[in-house]
């Protein structure tokens, strides 16, 4: 089984109506979350990988320790940043993350499923031979 059709998974904007209604006021924080929307809901292995300890290791190693990627059900929360971090290269940095992530699971179920069908193709030479075997039992 190979995938005919890929969608990667991208962030389609900024859900600006889910921002915190104090943003740019005396009493506003500089620090927020910043939910943006899902192109389509994520996989489940895509969730692990996003998740992972490296995409933390990617974020720190650019400069931004301090965020964190999580998942609520089709937003990506991205936490502990601001936007005019993500305008200044944190969102080209999480579009790579999430390509990576992406990529990196199709590769896995594209992976697996050859070798599911080479298992069921040593599965049906196996039962190909049993019954040709079977089959040349005479009881005469």
């Amino acid at each position: 089984m190979t995938a005919t059709y890929y969608q990667p998974l991208t962030l389609s904007g900024v859900l600006a109506s889910a921002l915190p209604h104090d943003i740019g006021t005396a009493k506003g924080s500089t620090i927020y979350t910043v939910p943006a929307a899902f192109s389509r809901r994520p996989q489940a292995r895509e969730l692990d990988l996003l998740h992972s300890a490296s995409v933390a290791r990617s974020l720190a190693e650019a400069g931004y320790s301090e965020v964190q990627l999580r998942v609520s059900d089709r937003r990506l929360l991205i936490t502990n940043t601001n936007l005019e971090e993500l305008k200044a290269g944190l969102a080209v940095l999480v579009g790579k993350i999430l390509r990576d992530v992406s990529e990196r699971a199709l590769l896995e179920r594209t992976t697996r499923a050859e070798e599911l069908d080479a298992l069921a193709l040593i599965e049906e030479h196996r039962l190909d031979a049993v019954n040709a075997s079977a089959a040349e039992v005479r009881f005469d």
